[in-house]
């Protein structure tokens, strides 16, 4: 007889794994503990980004061998998310072909920081030219001069904490040839909302609550 499923309801769960929305992606591991036959307590921590709906990669065609930045963007939004929930099964898996569904709810803090983009600003010293690290303004930055976005640890050490909420809510389906051992698929939508806007790109509307769909794949252990 194949128990995975109840099984993995009388003791604990664990969970590694990727999200992927339209305003971006994290990494989690979710930690479960059987609440009652069918629902699971959830514990779960992601780190990911958040996208602007309106950044789009542009490339100086002006400058040879430029590489792609954000045209706009003020910003890089980092995100640690810490939440707790629960989950419950809607079909358990019968034996090692069959694919079991579950329903979760999460909720918790999403923690965002705002780090300063920088840009390769081209310079030119007599018969020399290079490229300076440059904090992004496209107020005071000509167009024109820029070969790219900088080097990923420009602006890391300049930002700032902006406290949220998070909520997610989806459907889960699980399968996989062991017993403890399975991979899992998701989709549903997740919100974020925070105490104020995040100023990610110039000359947009600045939002504080960005809601979207999402997909997420796992690998998971049940003992």
């Amino acid at each position: 007889m194949y128990a995975a499923s109840a099984k993995a309801q009388s003791g604990r769960e664990y969970d590694l794994g990727i999200t992927a929305g339209s305003k971006g992606i994290g990494f989690f591991f979710t930690g479960a503990k059987a609440f009652s036959e069918k629902t699971m307590l959830l514990r779960n921590i992601e780190l990911g980004n958040l996208r602007h709906p309106k950044e789009i990669d542009v490339i100086n065609t002006s400058i040879p061998n430029s590489s792609a930045y954000v045209f706009g963007k003020l910003n890089r939004a980092y995100l640690l998310r810490g939440l707790v929930g629960f989950k419950r099964n809607i079909a358990e898996r019968k034996d090692r072909k069959s694919i079991g569904i579950q329903a979760q709810l999460l909720g918790g803090l999403s923690l965002a920081y705002m780090a300063p983009v920088y840009v390769d600003l081209l310079y030119v010293d007599n018969t020399t030219a290079y490229y300076r690290p440059t904090r992004y303004n496209p107020e005071l930055i000509p167009q024109f001069l820029i070969g790219g976005r900088s080097n990923f640890n420009y602006g890391l050490s300049e930002g700032n904490l902006i406290p949220g909420i998070h909520l997610r809510a989806g459907l889960l389906a699980r399968w996989g040839n062991f017993r403890n051992d399975y991979k899992q698929i998701g989709c549903g939508i997740m919100i974020d909302a925070f105490s104020k806007s995040l100023p990610i790109m110039y000359g947009q509307d600045r939002k504080s609550i960005y809601s979207s769909f999402y997909l997420s794949f796992a690998l998971g252990y049940s003992d």
